[in-house]
């Protein structure tokens, strides 16, 4: 995660998705995997909530939309994680957050333990992994991963995980899914739900639930707010019409913008 991601679409896709689970009875600990921001163009979806019609978001959650839709307008040098947190501390004010920056050298090995004794089971029932990446190797010093054994371990002590997966660029991101899911299943034994949001750049949470909140979390297709996100945007606006999901409502949020 970096701080000119915040307010993007990914960002609307993922707190959804942790606004989701904690309306489950689910206690949230989130590490950022924090890095520092780069002069790349990523974060830059930022747009989505322009739009109209049979594309607007508010199908998915009308407030949520209208609090994001101030940090999705943020130019890049005022997006601040902070501001990300307490938008989620809106809808769950007993979430902590694990926000130091990881770097690529040995700190690493701080850096988790740091996080894996701030978010212990006394204080959450799921951790949620947020890397630039995704899911690396069983090891490492990278600081845009996730490991393995950084998983098990919180898995081994009794939490539930969700952890954020870059797809590649190329190839098939449904087989891409699919191989993650099984490596998960494996390592953890697990029920393992995929969420793959395919606004903008198209991205993939990964759910891992312990038994005891296995019965708690519907399958994602079973959740009506993740439908326009669960599809690309013409394949949304085409269900949309026929579903009579077409929205013309002026939402304020649209005029921030002009």
């Amino acid at each position: 995660m970096k701080a000119q991601y915040v307010g993007d679409i990914g960002d609307f896709g993922k707190v959804l998705l942790l606004k989701h689970l904690v309306g489950q009875r689910i206690k949230i600990g989130i590490n950022w995997v924090l890095t520092k921001n780069d002069d790349s163009e990523d974060g830059r979806h930022r747009n989505y909530f322009m739009d109209q019609g049979a594309n607007c978001l508010c199908n998915c959650d009308p407030g949520l939309l209208e609090r994001i839709a101030p940090l999705a307008a943020k130019p890049k040098s005022k997006r601040v994680i902070g501001d990300l947190e307490e938008l989620v501390r809106v809808f769950s004010k007993d979430t902590k957050f694990y926000s130091e920056y990881f770097a690529g050298d040995s700190s690493r090995i701080d850096r988790d333990n740091d996080a894996f004794d701030l978010l212990n089971p006394m204080v959450c029932d799921l951790v949620f992994f947020d890397p630039d990446n995704g899911i690396g190797g069983e090891r490492g010093k990278s600081a845009k991963h996730v490991y393995l054994s950084d998983l098990r371990r919180y898995w081994e002590r009794g939490q539930s995980l969700l952890i954020y997966h870059h797809l590649p660029m190329y190839g098939s991101a449904s087989d891409a899914i699919t191989a993650t899911k099984i490596q998960l299943l494996s390592l953890l034994n697990a029920k393992v739900n995929a969420y793959h949001f395919r606004r903008g750049t198209g991205r993939v949470y990964f759910l891992c639930l312990k038994p005891a909140h296995s019965s708690r979390v519907p399958d994602p297709l079973q959740v009506q707010a993740f439908a326009p996100l669960l599809v690309s945007k013409s394949e949304w606006a085409k269900r949309g019409r026929i579903m009579g999901k077409f929205c013309s409502e002026d939402h304020p949020w649209y005029r921030l913008a002009q």
